[in-house]
């Protein structure tokens, strides 16, 4: 009877250790990913997305400004415009950095003490704006994107290689479409 208490724990200890090293295992994959896919987006719009009417309602517009890399890329994801040369362009658009609303850190305490077990979902506002120059008459236009970011080390695995701005872009999109109604 010695000998099978014997063998049970030495094999309770190997299974614990095999149980322990696939955890750090696992985990060890979880960190690789999450710095591997780290240009990954989990930015998502809240509420349905409206489609354009057609492909680049705004018409052809040069950028004044393209240095804003952000706001530009956005631009450009969003499709409103088709950007072209000033010479090629029937209007300018001149960028204005976003303003991004702060934000609430308090859904984020229950993914922090649960080392991101529990995912936490913080709504993100920011206004997205520029002056639009059409024949000689400068326009103001402002739109407000909003979204949700969610902030779980599991939302980086299926989301892979997304940037923002392409999230961002589809609600300028939406948005543009809404005021056009």
């Amino acid at each position: 009877m010695g000998h099978r208490v014997k063998l049970a724990i030495h094999w309770a200890a190997r299974v614990t250790t095999l149980g322990a090293a696939l955890m750090a295992a696992l985990a060890f994959m979880v960190i690789v990913l999450g710095l591997a896919l780290g240009p990954t987006s989990n930015l998502y719009p809240v509420g349905p997305l409206q489609r354009l009417s057609s492909e680049h309602p705004g018409g052809k517009a040069f950028v004044r400004n393209p240095e804003l890399s952000d706001e530009f890329e956005i631009l450009q994801a969003s499709g409103v415009f088709e950007i072209v040369s000033a010479d090629q362009a029937s209007k300018v658009v001149e960028l204005h950095p976003r303003k991004v609303a702060p934000v609430c850190g308090n859904p984020l305490l229950l993914t922090w003490a649960t080392n991101g077990l529990v995912p936490a979902t913080v709504p993100i506002r920011s206004t997205f704006s520029f002056a639009l120059e059409e024949d000689g008459v400068v326009s103001e236009q402002h739109f407000v994107l909003e979204a949700e970011c969610r902030v779980s080390p599991v939302q980086y695995v299926f989301k892979p290689f997304r940037k923002d701005t392409r999230t961002l872009g589809a609600i300028l999109a939406s948005e543009y479409a809404r005021g056009q109604q």
